[in-house]
């Protein structure tokens, strides 16, 4: 029986397909070739580093510390030391993003498993590691959620435990009163557990023979298309 007062979501890869994320950092890395690479190193950096944080610097302008410096660890912060790294960053990466979520279209039936979440009395919560933008809008889905936030907000990347805390926190829920969905195991499932949370594993690209409860043992349920989920989800509510 779902005893669960919210939904929460990752976005990418979760609520639509992740190859429209790809596709942009592939057209990147064909542009600029090696400051594309050093963006896609930059997110394995921070998370290797994030735990020893102690300075308090915006997302953004850390990130521009880590693709200049090729490594998180801490050095001194000066913005006009990181400028020029900061602004390629926008112009090239989040100004292009910005404009790609306009026009982004979910996987079929993400907003009616959205209205059934909300004519259930329970509350739709958001964290995405990448910059929300006008993302909710675009796909169609802002006026459903209660609150959403991204890494951009509490300068940390999942599956570190500050990220879903934020979002708990916002709700004003503990744990055990939210199912996380996300399509990472590393990231969601991990991350979710760590802050006491269920998480369940969507669009997962497997064989049909794999035992997926066996490959992700922290997920408490697996499911390789969102349509699964979706008549999981509702067969689950209707126990309620």
């Amino acid at each position: 029986m779902m005893s669960y007062k919210a939904v929460c979501f990752d976005i990418d890869g979760t609520l639509y397909p992740i190859g429209t994320m790809n596709s942009r950092l592939l057209r990147l890395s064909l542009r600029h070739p090696l400051f594309g690479l050093r963006y896609r190193r930059n997110r394995r950096e921070y998370r290797r580093w994030q735990s020893t944080f102690t300075q308090k610097v915006p997302f953004r302008w850390r990130e521009a510390m880590i693709v200049q410096n090729g490594t998180g660890k801490e050095m001194p912060f000066d913005k006009e030391t990181y400028r020029r790294t900061y602004e390629r960053l926008e112009s090239l990466v989040y100004g292009p993003m910005r404009r790609l979520y306009r026009r982004t279209r979910t996987f079929d039936g993400v907003r009616d498993t959205f209205l059934r979440i909300r004519d259930d009395g329970l509350k739709i919560g958001v964290f995405t590691d990448f910059p929300l933008f006008d993302k909710l809008e675009g796909m169609g889905l802002a006026d459903l959620v209660d609150f959403a936030a991204s890494s951009d907000d509490v300068g940390y990347l999942k599956p570190d435990t500050h990220c879903l805390e934020y979002l708990l926190y916002n709700l004003g829920m503990g744990p055990k009163d939210v199912l996380y969905v996300g399509d990472s195991y590393e990231k969601d499932v991990k991350g979710a557990m760590a802050a006491g949370i269920d998480a369940v594993l969507v669009n997962v690209k497997a064989p049909a023979s794999a035992d997926l409860h066996r490959e992700y043992p922290l997920a408490k349920a697996v499911f390789r298309t969102w349509d699964e989920f979706d008549r999981w989800l509702a067969a689950t509510m209707e126990d309620r």
